[in-house]
């Protein structure tokens, strides 16, 4: 039989860090420089995670010597993490598998993530990502876990969903009003049977949410919106719920100045 793991100690700067890594299943180097450590060098953010890594609070996987270092949560982490009703996890607890075939399109997902959360013009963001949602938690529980209220969570477990999930769902005030997200990003082109399953996830689990749809470029962005404007067609209250664009922009500009069109082709009314 082996032996148990050890429990590490956190110190409080570092539970923020490891539950937003397990939030997202994993982050990079340079996204972890560009979330936690903006005002200040590559080399801080690098060494805080060589720390992190040291103390066997993460694990990290690199497969090519130029390629961007990847860090997910030691199982150690983990229950260290659920011990102080910071995180939920499921009875079994395991790190996170990265698949190598979803890495690009789930760090850009990161990536964009990470600049939305930044975003002044996007107050009181709260954000479950597709892994969470994935792994069955709740935009309760994940509000109760953030105001520091995870002890009133004591005894629930997790229930991996085998339903589709979009790449990340989110709450927050915009121009004062709060609304709801709901945010795809479309890496490879998306298929007629992708579309119809995407837009019936939607319109079940999230009706009323702003479904902000980002391509991986201009010309894939045109195709979807030509798409879904195919599947949709008679259903005016539709227009309004879509808003299409592609990462360069989404990723780049404030999101009030990123150009959302909706399914005719109209800026959405926030866009300035």
């Amino acid at each position: 039989m082996p032996e148990p793991l050890p429990t590490p100690e956190l110190e409080p700067k570092d539970i923020e860090v490891l539950a937003y890594i397990h939030y997202n299943k994993f982050i990079t180097t340079k996204l972890f420089h560009k979330k936690f450590h903006p005002h200040q060098s590559y080399k801080t953010a690098y060494l805080r995670l060589r720390g992190l890594e040291e103390r066997g609070l993460v694990l990290k996987i690199q497969n090519l010597p130029n390629e961007d270092t990847y860090y997910y949560l030691s199982r150690p982490s983990l229950r260290r993490l659920s011990d102080l009703a910071r995180i939920l996890i499921s009875t079994e607890v395991r790190s996170p598998h990265i698949n190598p075939k979803e890495r690009e399109h789930d760090r850009r997902l990161l990536e964009l993530r990470i600049h939305l959360e930044a975003d002044p013009s996007l107050e009181k963001i709260l954000w479950l990502s597709d892994y969470e949602m994935r792994c069955g938690l709740r935009m309760s529980w994940k509000r109760a876990l953030e105001e520091g209220r995870g002890w009133e969570l004591a005894g629930t477990k997790l229930q991996r969903l085998n339903r589709r999930t979009p790449d990340g769902y989110f709450k927050a005030a915009l121009e004062g009003i709060p609304r709801a997200f709901v945010l795809e990003y479309e890496h490879s082109p998306y298929n007629r049977e992708q579309m119809a399953s995407m837009v019936l996830n939607l319109n079940r689990d999230f009706p009323g949410a702003l479904r902000l749809l980002v391509s991986r470029d201009k010309g894939q962005a045109v195709r979807l919106l030509e798409g879904l404007k195919t599947q949709l067609k008679g259903d005016p209250r539709q227009e309004d719920l879509w808003g299409f664009s592609f990462f360069q922009k989404a990723v780049s500009l404030p999101f009030v100045r990123v150009p959302w069109v909706n399914l005719t082709g109209d800026y959405l009314p926030f866009v300035k």
